[in-house]
């Protein structure tokens, strides 16, 4: 093969290369992540971007209801623990002493947890009434 035929066959790789590592490197070869407010984007097997839809705020909601029953249900074992063992009243007893944020006292669609206790048997529980607001198969019970 003669000298110039190689130097434009490495001249043809570098730029191959080069031209892939800048795609990788800008994010938009091998990228399966979003960015903030952009729908996610895969290849199909033709090669072809596809747009994806966003995840339904249902499940966000659902998700941002969970983990705020976690962390009511971390938080009445302390206001007992700081009130002689007494469980509060309301959830908004967890609110006056400190341990939460107002907003942690509502569910995922905004409405108020519902917080039950047995002062007797020093039970609790908090759910949420769901995506529909009231008591159905779709409730979000105490984890």
């Amino acid at each position: 093969m003669p000298a110039s035929d190689k130097a434009n066959v490495i001249l043809v790789s570098v730029a191959i290369a080069i031209g892939v590592a800048i795609g990788f490197y800008s994010g938009y070869l091998g990228r399966e992540t979003k960015r903030p407010g952009e729908a996610i984007r895969t290849s199909d097997a033709t090669g072809h971007w596809k747009r994806h839809a966003e995840p339904a705020a249902d499940i966000n909601a659902e998700i941002l209801t969970n983990t705020r029953i976690r962390l009511i249900m971390q938080a009445i074992p302390t206001f007992a623990l700081l009130n002689a063992g007494a469980l509060p009243e309301s959830l908004d007893a967890l609110i006056s002493d400190g341990l939460l944020g107002k907003d942690v006292i509502r569910d995922g669609w905004d409405r108020p947890l519902i917080y039950t206790a047995d002062h007797e048997q020093g039970t609790y529980a908090v759910r949420s009434l769901g995506p529909d607001g009231v008591a159905s198969d779709d409730d979000i019970p105490t984890l």
